[in-house]
């Protein structure tokens, strides 16, 4: 009887606590909003959800991970076995990173398999553990940054620690990755900060610690509580500071008539949200407020921890927060008017027009609100990065031009420098020269009479700097790599090329895989080569999931079938193996 009072309650409560919405689209009027599909999380969503690579993905109470296609099926689970910090972030290839509050750093795959957990060097505060103090960041080549207090990590997206970064005061203001691929920050005691790709730090003083920054092409748009905003310039140049750019330009910008909450921008345009759920558009170009509009947003919404999320995309610009959604053109038209009651974090919108909301009732909750698709230029899983560090081929390298460049004590000297600032994670600023140095090396071979006046690295030397790219992780050099096990004559060095390129993980654009097959096919089997192709290929497939592994599961059975030596067949049916669920 007692536990038949106690499911009663709980359902009461649920009933109480489940989510409603209402919605006013241009020309109608408000009415209620159902939801297209719900979905039971078993838990209150923690974060808010996570759309990439066709799908949904939330942080549930419990330590759990769940994933939906648009349509509402569930697509994978995933339990942390600890609480979850309450954020999750996705790759472009659809990989999910969460942080698990004993300190693990976890990466999961598309199809919900765990890839790699790692404990970075988080510090004892007298509360304890630190944790996450803000969504990680996915760079542009597949790195991520993860923030804890005043600390920045930068790993590879299969778990390298490439560099770590100590700011003197804790931000409050992002991390947010700017236009150049890095990290802009506001920091807690007014300053502005600048974090490279590759670990440099820059600060300047702001004065004070502004409501909200948005990133621009060349700069950083500072959003004062006055209500002026200033636009600074890019602080970081590479190779050095430079302290006579940390000034700000554009000062005439206008009066946006009240305190900023959140902006977004496109192109020389930024859209800014007042803490009075006005929004306005003014144009960078001349200065000038273009139009403004009422959002969902009411006066005291966004006050204490309450925040605001937006987008400008080709479409328009949205904006979010736990009270709903809104939608206007780039010309000032406003689309649509979306509240929504009793959800447990900000929603989110999808490039196909679905928006996203957990409700405190431990449901998920899709709305289509937008029949337009957001266009995006793909790759073989995810759309295109926004730009590259550079690291497709960065040479040459600072030791390009010396005299004994390839002889045999030299590369073992600097080949083991390399080797031990990846092995302690401090590569940091010498990444570029690095992956330059180390492509020399490893594709010396590649084109032989590029220098005739030196003697090229011997395949020990050449192999051993194909593995040491895969460490590195960077996706802009597996085009490099696919080269090198097509083009280099030696099969140690074929062999190291397609285990960098396994280790890295992610294969975009399919070359890798087609490289593999060519070789699968070609007359002439080596069992080294083909060996490593086969262990590479398993790789991928297991860090990307489909569809990748679609291609990769079609050539490891070809690697498996009976007419391939024993050792390739043994490694094609391992990787199969391990792939089944």
């Amino acid at each position: 009887m007692n536990c038949c009072i106690c499911a009663l309650l709980f359902l009461f409560t649920l009933g109480l606590n489940a989510e409603t919405a209402e919605g006013v689209f241009s020309g109608e009027t408000a009415g209620p909003a159902q939801p297209v599909w719900r979905a039971a999380l078993g838990g209150a969503v923690t974060g808010v959800p996570t759309v990439q690579a066709g799908s949904v993905a939330v942080v549930a109470d419990g330590g759990r991970v769940k994933a939906f296609s648009l349509s509402g099926k569930s697509l994978w689970e995933y339990y942390a076995r600890g609480k979850l910090a309450p954020y999750i972030t996705r790759s472009r290839e659809g990989t999910s990173y969460v942080y698990r509050e004993d300190g693990f750093l976890i990466a999961i795959n598309r199809a919900g398999r765990e890839l790699w957990r790692v404990r970075p060097e988080i510090g004892e505060t007298r509360k304890g553990r630190e944790t996450l103090s803000s969504p990680i960041v996915s760079g542009w080549d597949g790195r991520i940054f993860v923030p804890s207090g005043r600390k920045m990590y930068c790993y590879t997206a299969s778990g390298y620690k490439l560099w770590s970064a100590e700011l003197d005061h804790t931000p409050v203001v992002g991390p947010l990755l700017d236009k150049s691929g890095g990290l802009v920050m506001a920091l807690e005691n007014g300053d502005l900060a600048e974090i490279s790709p590759f670990g440099g730090v820059w600060t300047i003083v702001l004065g004070e610690v502004p409501p909200a920054m948005v990133p621009m092409d060349g700069g950083t748009l500072i959003l004062h509580k006055n209500g002026r905003p200033r636009f600074y310039r890019n602080i970081q140049k590479p190779g050095r500071e430079d302290r006579s750019r940390l000034v700000p330009v554009l000062e005439s910008l206008p009066d946006l008539g009240g305190i900023p909450a959140g902006g977004a921008a496109r192109g020389n345009r930024a859209a800014v949200l007042l803490s009075n759920g006005r929004l306005v558009q003014f144009s960078l170009t001349d200065g000038k407020l273009e139009w403004s509009g009422e959002t969902h947003v009411r006066g005291g919404e966004l006050q204490g921890k309450n925040r605001v999320e937006m987008i400008y995309d080709e479409r328009g610009i949205y904006v979010f927060s736990q009270g709903g959604a809104s939608g206007f053109s780039s010309s000032g038209q406003r689309l649509w008017l979306f509240r929504i009651r009793g959800a447990a974090s900000l929603p989110a919108l999808s490039d196909e027009g679905i928006l996203y909301s957990g409700g405190a009732d431990w449901l998920l909750y899709a709305y289509r609100l937008e029949e337009r698709i957001l266009r995006r230029r793909y790759t073989l899983y995810g759309p295109l990065p926004d730009g590259n560090y550079g690291l497709a081929d960065p040479r040459p390298s600072p030791w390009a031009g010396f005299a004994f460049h390839y002889e045999a004590e030299a590369l073992a000297e600097r080949l083991g420098e390399i080797a031990r600032k990846i092995g302690s994670g401090t590569v940091a600023e010498d990444e570029a020269a690095y992956t330059a140095y180390l492509m020399e090396v490893s594709g010396c071979m590649l084109n032989p009479s590029a220098s005739p006046t030196h003697p090229l690295a011997h395949a020990r030397e050449r192999a051993e700097a194909a593995r040491l790219l895969g460490y590195l992780g960077s996706r802009e050099t597996i085009a490099f790599l696919s080269a090198l096990f097509t083009g280099d004559p030696d099969p140690s060095v074929k062999s190291a090329a397609a285990a960098a390129i396994g280790r890295i993980g992610v294969d975009p654009d399919g070359t890798a895989l087609r490289a593999f097959s060519a070789a699968a096919s070609a007359r002439f089997k080596d069992e080294q080569v083909l060996t490593a192709a086969a262990a590479a290929a398993g790789s991928l497939c297991r860090f990307s999931g489909p569809p990748l592994s679609d291609s990769g599961i079609k050539l490891l059975a070809a690697l498996g079938g009976s007419g391939m030596p024993p050792k390739i067949r043994e490694q094609a049916r391992k990787e199969l193996a391990e792939l089944s669920p």
